[in-house]
């Protein structure tokens, strides 16, 4: 016969949650102190229910079915400080709610920074690759550019040297040159070729930027073209080299055009800014044996007039100040520089 008191005691789990019961009652003063301790411990990670389960020794269904009504705390629908009872431990929950509060505003603050920062990030990238591609289609262009100038002076090399031939041509026509095929003809008074080296230009570029270095080459580059020019005139007879060396104090287009030339006598002029000896020098052994060759240097008495003269023809292109040193110390041509003729003449003011 079954007694009752044989009969098996059933769990807490198994039962309704009687308030009378001493274990149910210890069961939910665990439950709750571990959502207390879960608070305090400041972190933000919602308690999982199953975890809470486990660590109150219940299954989740039991949790769910007789201490549903903390749930709410668990999950965070709730304050957890109602669960509290005495003030130091509230307040202590009061303190971790507020220390909570602040922490998820500034940790939401700190992420809005960081995805600004990221957007700004982005967009430094952005513009610098797009930097990067302007780059490269600035160095396309140049390129383009580079190889257009390349064939624009090669057409201008092959233009060269059919006026070139045309000169000779015309040469041939006027019996300058050995083995024409017409008779020879007496030569006008005036048979005259003027070469000359534009230094008004380089100057103007100089004071646009250009250093004094691409100034010298860019003159010395003028200069050995016009050297090399000399070659074709070989053959013609009476041909006089007419150095008019420059000290930038006159015009030498005045020069050239009063410059009368001797009658049969082929005349080339050449404007030369050099002023030492070896420079004149080192032009004059490029000259075929058979020139005849003269140096004019024009004259002024006073450092006053030249200085003058030198403002009113170049005003506001004045070439580099070392370039202008180097006109007022050079050295004065002599016949034995390997020259026929040295001439000094005076200029005169407006010259």
């Amino acid at each position: 016969m079954s007694d009752s008191k044989d009969t098996p005691l059933q769990s807490s789990e198994a039962t309704p949650a009687a308030s009378g019961d001493p274990g149910v009652a210890d069961r939910r003063a665990l439950l709750v102190q571990l959502i207390v301790d879960h608070h305090l411990t400041g972190n933000k990670t919602k308690l999982k229910l199953v975890e809470l389960a486990k660590l109150a020794g219940i299954s989740r269904q039991a949790l769910d079915r007789y201490y549903g009504d903390l749930k709410p705390y668990i999950t965070g629908k709730r304050d957890v400080v109602e669960l509290v009872e005495g003030s130091p431990l509230r307040e202590q929950m009061e303190t971790q709610a507020a220390i909570n509060e602040i922490e998820t505003k500034y940790e939401k603050k700190l992420e809005k920074l960081q995805v600004a920062h990221e957007k700004a990030l982005d967009k430094a990238l952005s513009s610098h690759i797009t930097s990067l591609m302007n780059g490269d289609i600035v160095l396309l262009e140049s390129n383009k550019m580079r190889s257009a100038i390349e064939k624009q002076t090669l057409h201008n090399a092959e233009l060269l040297k059919q006026i070139s031939r045309l000169e000779l041509k015309l040469m041939q026509s006027h019996g300058l040159v050995t083995g024409a095929s017409t008779p020879s003809k007496s030569l006008p008074d005036q048979n005259k070729l003027v070469f000359n080296v534009d230094i008004e230009t380089l100057s103007m570029s100089y004071q646009r930027g250009s250093t004094l270095e691409e100034f010298e080459t860019s003159k010395s580059n003028e200069i050995r073209v016009i050297r090399d020019k000399l070659a074709k005139y070989q053959g013609a007879s009476d041909v006089r080299v007419v150095m008019f060396a420059d000290r930038y104090i006159s015009r030498f287009s005045t020069f050239a055009d009063n410059y009368i030339s001797l009658r049969n006598e082929l005349s080339l002029i050449i404007r030369l800014p050099l002023f030492g000896r070896s420079e004149f020098q080192n032009f004059i052994k490029q000259i075929p044996p058979e020139f005849k060759r003269s140096i004019h240097i024009p004259y002024t008495p006073s450092e006053s007039e030249r200085k003058a003269q030198r403002t009113f023809n170049f005003q506001k292109i004045q070439p580099p100040p070392m370039e202008i040193k180097g006109a007022d110390t050079a050295s004065n041509p002599s016949i034995e520089w390997g020259v026929d003729e040295v001439v000094f003449f005076k200029i005169k003011q407006g010259d």
